[in-house]
């Protein structure tokens, strides 16, 4: 079984994304932050730069994700204490689906339990919000981040996300985005054409050709589920945890949500909210859109594996061992996959098609943050300027295969082994996503609510209608406003 940590070795993302990224990217960076940076500018001149000449001291906690960031952070730590005599670094290892609740708990006891913590882009930010610094006036200050850590080496739609009503909250260490995966084998077997045109009625559509409907997915699923020399029909995440569930169904919404149709209905998706709620903040559950997506999503679940229960560390494995045509999922396993020794039996049967089914995919990434109420502020500061430059951000994809962030640090991961094409892919993903999960202090609620009810749908024991107006009635009761 997979995990986060996978691949720590070879890895590979071809030097051509920069080139790509960087004409895409400079002009974004430039027209998006300026406003930014110009409304920080008055609290910019009341941050304190009397202390940065003075030798650092003290000792701060970094809340890591287990199996996820937490290698490279420990490295980090050991670096930045190297460089920093007289000061201690203590990483403390959180999974993801209580590192929330660990976090709301201490913070709001007031307790700086936790000094820099890493957070997703969105889900969690709603909850922890009024904890967290804003680092525009820092960011902005050389004092403590010098021109040398280079904001505008950051890839703008990785680090845009944490930023809320002109508030930056975190510094990514890892960007995302959710792919589709698919074996071009599967769809390029003339036998495999020719069966499906007479089960279905039309062609087998091709994932590197075609945008497939959420219809046209569950039939590809269906058609390959158990047949056709694959063991399940796709792999995505269907389990038990806070957002692996939800984040997988966000992304199939994300194209009904978006259509011309239904942004004239609900408004533009936008921050706070996410996907699955309208411009205004109120939930989508209870409209038909909502529930033809739900419908769809808990078809494809029965031709998966593991229904309910395969997660983010079983889902990779999965498709790695060949055991399914196609898996929606977020973008590192593109780091693995072309790997002969770790993936021997796709790794050169995988591909990465340009759009999601439904056309709009799901924006990700995790971040460092700062306690607003850390008891050494300089200290946290220095650490998260220092885990998030050039040179030691590259620690997150040699130590935890994590996708790099900087322009840069695409160029310090070895070039032998993801095709051009796969990096092509990912930016053409990234440009059509969307956020998923939505900043407000409630989600927790709204994506435990959708977790318990879908099993019951997929079980029979609800129809889709009734699943869906359990949803709702549950997310009201809590006070989200309902469409």
């Amino acid at each position: 079984m997979p995990s986060r940590g996978i691949a720590k070795t070879t890895l590979a993302v071809l030097i051509i994304v920069i080139v790509i990224l960087a004409g895409a990217g400079s002009y974004y960076y430039y027209t998006t932050t300026t406003s930014s940076t110009t409304s920080s500018s008055s609290s910019t001149s009341s941050v304190s730069t009397t202390s940065s000449t003075t030798p650092l001291s003290g000792h701060i906690t970094v809340a890591a994700e287990t199996g996820y960031n937490d290698a490279a952070l420990k490295k980090i730590a050991s670096d930045f204490m190297t460089a920093n005599p007289g000061t201690t670094v203590t990483v403390d290892t959180l999974s993801f689906d209580t590192a929330l609740q660990s976090y709301v708990t201490t913070f709001s006891a007031n307790q700086s339990t936790y000094d820099v913590v890493f957070f997703p882009n969105v889900g969690y930010i709603g909850s922890i919000q009024q904890y967290l610094l804003d680092l525009n006036p820092y960011v902005s200050n050389t004092a403590y981040f010098p021109t040398s850590w280079n904001m505008s080496d950051i890839l703008p739609p990785m680090i845009a996300p944490f930023q809320i009503g002109g508030h930056l909250y975190a510094i990514p260490n890892t960007g995302d985005v959710m792919l589709f995966f698919y074996r071009p084998s599967f769809f390029n077997n003339a036998t495999d054409q020719a069966a499906f045109q007479t089960q279905y009625g039309y062609a087998l559509p091709n994932p590197a050709t075609t945008t497939l409907t959420l219809k046209q997915t569950v039939d590809v699923a269906n058609f390959f589920n158990g047949q056709h020399g694959s063991k399940y029909g796709i792999e995505f995440m269907t389990g038990p945890g806070d957002d692996d569930m939800i984040q997988t169904f966000l992304t199939l919404l994300g194209g009904a949500r978006t259509n011309t149709t239904n942004t004239a209905l609900y408004g533009s998706v936008a921050a706070p909210y996410g996907d699955m709620f309208s411009s205004t903040g109120k939930i989508l559950s209870n409209t038909s859109m909502f529930q033809g997506v739900l419908s769809d999503f808990v078809q494809l679940i029965h031709a998966s594996e593991d229904p309910d229960a395969a997660t983010f560390t079983t889902v990779p494995g999965t498709f790695q061992a060949g055991d399914a045509p196609m898996m929606l999922y977020w973008s590192y396993p593109i780091l693995f996959l072309g790997n002969q020794t770790q993936g021997p039996k796709v790794y050169n049967d995988w591909a990465v098609a340009p759009t999601t089914p439904g056309g709009i995919s799901e924006t990700g990434g995790v971040g460092l943050g700062v306690f607003k109420y850390t008891q050494n502020l300089r200290l946290s500061l220095a650490f998260l300027e220092f885990a998030t430059t050039p040179t030691e951000s590259v620690i997150y994809t040699t130590y935890d295969s994590l996708v790099p962030y900087r322009y840069s640090d695409f160029k310090l991961v070895p070039t032998t082994v993801l095709p051009t094409v796969i990096v092509n892919e990912l930016l053409s993903n990234l440009k059509n996503s969307v956020q998923g999960p939505a900043n407000i202090p409630l989600w927790p609620q709204v994506s435990t609510y959708f977790r318990t009810e879908v099993p019951n749908i997929y079980s029979g024991t609800d129809t889709v209608a009734q699943g869906a107006n359990k949803i709702t009635s549950e997310c009201s009761g809590q006070g989200v406003p309902v469409y």
